[in-house]
C-alpha cells in the first residue's frame, strides 16, 4: 500500500508538435473551403457534428460531401491534439 506522501506517476501526455499541428491546421482550412464550394447548406456541418458525437441520427449527403465530411472527421478526431489545439481546428472548420 502507497503511503498519501508517495507520487504517483503517470505516463507524459504526447501532444501533436507545432508543425505538425499547423499542417493539419492548414487541411481543415482547405476543407472548410471545399466545403463552402460544395454548398453553402449547413448539412455538411450538421453532418460531421453528428459522427463526431456518435449520433445515430446522421443526415445524409451526396457523395462528393461526403468525401469532404469524411476527411473532415479524420482530421478532427486527430489523436494526441492538445485541448487548445483541438478548439482551433473545430473553429477553423465550424466557424465558431
Amino acid at each position: 500500500m502507497q503511503s498519501a506522501d508517495a507520487a504517483i506517476s503517470y505516463p507524459a501526455a504526447v501532444t501533436v508538435d507545432e508543425p505538425q499541428f499547423e499542417t493539419l491546421l492548414d487541411q481543415v482550412l482547405d476543407l472548410h473551403r471545399r466545403a463552402d464550394e460544395l454548398t453553402r447548406s449547413p448539412r455538411l456541418h450538421e453532418h460531421v457534428r453528428a459522427r463526431l458525437g456518435w449520433s445515430k441520427d446522421v443526415p445524409s449527403l451526396p457523395r462528393d460531401q461526403r468525401d469532404v465530411a469524411d476527411e473532415v472527421v479524420a482530421a478532427l478526431e486527430t489523436r494526441n491534439l492538445s485541448p487548445g489545439q483541438s478548439r482551433v481546428l473545430h473553429r477553423a472548420f465550424f466557424g465558431r
